[in-house]
């Protein structure tokens, strides 16, 4: 049947207006329809939990029980913490010394190689002793000549004292002369002549025992104290006793020695034959014992910290390890304190940045440290013994508030 020949059915525009309800027979009972096999499924449908019971559940359990869980989770985290002090920013330490020569010469001998290690008197290697050995041997001469100095004057004192008393000798016996014939003259029994010959031998004799007198002043001065004067008060001697030494020091100095005991590096620099200049430092001797931790932590981490406090350590290279030891010292002052151009803050814009301050941590005897090297990168925690209790929990808010209207500008940096 085409739509042409398909009668025009009733839509809601050309529908007629619906005639009067008129009431309806009784319709007949129909018999009641066996049970279908989707009984049991809509009974199970019906005992499950609506929609509206799942999202009350879980509405619960996240504005109730989460929260809750939250604050009993961070309070426990709370009160365990606040104990521990650590930091990152720290480094294995440990003695190191510059091998400088003193004096100045070619490099004739090498006895260390790189990598070895060497005990505290261990020699290092050796300069040309050749021109310190003649500085010596002049210094040695000096020496001796003061010897004999001192010795020559020794005996022109004993000798000056002869010659005094017997220039004495001759002043009293030209005294005596000149008096007697002093008194010639007076009686008439005398010539004018004698006397003035007399007096004349008078006057050489006194100063014949002047001048011996003048020599042995100049001795008693030279020897520094007289007869009873030792050689070590002698200044030739002593002069030449420091010159013998400084040049004994220098021939000595060519033999470079080992300072400290450790582990030679940077060995390969020295070269036979090279002049090394004095005070310039050749290689390096790194001391492969008795390390430590240079820490830097943060100022506001150093409340509860004290040397003396247990810490550990762990290093970078040995993960999972613990060295355990204390806080040896630590520093009077910030580390920008001892930088060459320290931080200018009364001067121009400031900005407060958080200063770290040097600690040391040491480690115990019974710590194996073999195979650890300086500068290796550490993680130091420090046992401050400190714990939280539920108090400072509940005032710390109103701490932290008294602070905003105190000081509204720093509340914010008010731990709470």
């Amino acid at each position: 049947m085409s739509s042409r020949d398909r009668p025009n059915e009733p839509t809601p525009l050309n529908r007629a207006p619906a005639a009067p309800a008129r009431p309806a027979d009784p319709a007949p009972i129909a018999p009641a329809a066996p049970a279908s096999p989707s009984a049991p499924q809509r009974e199970e449908a019906l005992a499950a939990p609506t929609p509206r019971n799942r999202s009350g559940l879980s509405r619960f359990v996240l504005l109730v029980v989460l929260p809750a869980a939250a604050v009993v989770l961070g309070t426990m985290w709370w009160l365990s913490g606040g104990r521990y002090v650590s930091t990152d920013n720290a480094y294995v330490g440990a003695d190191k010394s510059l091998i400088t020569p003193q004096v100045t010469g070619p490099i004739v001998a090498v006895h260390v190689r790189e990598g070895q290690r060497v005990e505290a008197g261990a020699p290092l290697f050796d300069l040309d002793p050749a021109p310190y050995q003649t500085a010596l041997t002049l210094a040695q001469g000096r020496l001796a000549a003061a010897k004999l100095e001192f010795a020559n004057l020794q005996a022109a004192y004993v000798s000056n004292q002869n010659q005094i008393a017997m220039s004495q000798k001759a002043v009293d016996l030209r005294q005596n002369d000149f008096n007697r014939k002093f008194n010639l003259v007076n009686t008439s029994a005398g010539t004018r002549a004698d006397l003035d010959t007399s007096q004349a031998a008078l006057v050489q004799a006194q100063q014949i025992l002047e001048f011996v007198r003048s020599q042995q002043a100049t001795t008693t001065i030279k020897l520094g104290g007289g007869p009873t004067a030792t050689i070590d008060a002698f200044p030739d001697y002593i002069q030449a006793k420091a010159g013998l030494d400084d040049a004994q020091r220098n021939l000595d100095r060519t033999h470079v020695v080992a300072p400290i005991a450790g582990v030679a590096t940077q060995v390969d620099q020295i070269e036979l034959g090279r002049v090394a200049p004095a005070g310039q430092a050749v290689f390096a001797i790194v001391e492969d014992r008795g390390l430590w931790v240079d820490a830097n932590p943060k100022e506001s981490d150093l409340t509860y910290v004290h040397a003396g406090e247990p810490a550990s350590v762990t290093i970078d290279t040995f993960p999972g390890r613990d060295f355990k030891g204390r806080v040896c010292s630590i520093a009077p002052g910030t580390g920008s304190q001892f930088s060459i151009l320290p931080a200018q803050n009364a001067s121009g814009n400031w900005v407060k940045v958080v200063q770290r301050v040097p600690l040391r941590f040491c480690f115990d005897p019974s710590e194996n440290t073999e195979g650890l090297r300086a500068g290796m990168s550490a993680n130091v925690s420090i046992d401050t013994g400190r714990t939280r209790s539920l108090g400072e929990l509940l005032i710390s808010p109103f701490v932290w508030i008294g602070s905003w209207f105190a000081s509204p500008s720093t509340a914010k940096t008010v731990a709470p």
